[in-house]
């Protein structure tokens, strides 16, 4: 089976426009479509498949559903508009040498349609990194992780899947966490962790409790939503971070 055919069985058989990132997970789990190098499905991959077949595939951002199911009662229109759907976080950037963890709360649609964390073009994240670490603007995603690799920084979410509509973090509930105590166990030199935003510290709080050998900054989110900053303003802020 092709992958454009394994997406189009998914799409059938849930009978709804379905994310990027679900379609990747339903394949995934049901083993629909076996890579050669074995690896699993990636929502950018499901994403370009789609795209490339334009005449199977409606796309509205993240979202995909089979053309045919795509009328134009305006009644379905609006289901599709108004659903919540499951939305998952990724896999963490970060290394064994990490002292900084920078959480967030979970990727905004723009990210999971890149599959990269902070791909919004106005959100601020990766300008502000640079700026408070002396570096230069990274000028893509390979470069944004050398960078944060280089400054000691992990970056994850609090959030390992949770149902939203768009990309505000008030829209966030039923969330699942991440096992952060984990990823804290096995990064030794890990002593700072950064909450991007208070949506993400009341997360953090909510499941997890503070350990009292760590540093804990609840700082502006860098969310485009989070226009009260102007970016030298912000970048003061989370500047504290760095010793």
């Amino acid at each position: 089976m092709t992958l454009h055919s394994a997406i189009e069985l998914v799409l059938k058989k849930k009978n709804k426009a379905m994310t990027t990132q679900e379609i990747a997970d339903d394949l995934n789990k049901k083993g629909l479509y076996q890579k050669k190098d074995k690896s699993e499905i990636t929502a950018f991959q499901v994403h370009g498949r789609t795209r490339k077949y334009s005449h199977l595939f409606e796309r509205n951002g993240s979202l995909v559903s089979l053309s045919k199911e795509q009328k134009t009662d305006k009644k379905k229109s609006r289901k599709i508009e108004t659903d919540t759907f499951t939305k998952s976080s990724f896999e963490p950037i970060t290394n064994k040498n990490i002292e900084i963890l920078i959480l967030g709360t979970l990727p905004g649609d723009k990210s999971i349609e890149l599959q990269e964390y902070y791909a919004h073009s106005r959100n601020r994240f990766w300008k502000i990194i640079s700026r408070i670490t002396n570096s230069q603007l990274p000028e893509n995603y390979d470069e944004k992780k050398i960078l944060l690799a280089k400054s000691k920084i992990a970056v994850r979410d609090v959030a390992h899947k949770a149902d939203r509509k768009g990309s505000l973090d008030t829209a966030i509930f039923k969330e699942e966490p991440n096992d952060l105590n984990r990823f804290i166990k096995i990064h030794p030199n890990l002593k700072t962790i950064v909450f991007n935003g208070k949506k993400t510290e009341s997360l953090f709080d909510k499941y997890f409790i503070r350990k009292e050998n760590f540093k804990y900054y609840s700082l502006p989110s860098t969310s485009p939503a989070n226009a009260r900053y102007s970016l030298d303003k912000i970048v003061e802020v989370w500047k504290k971070i760095i010793k």
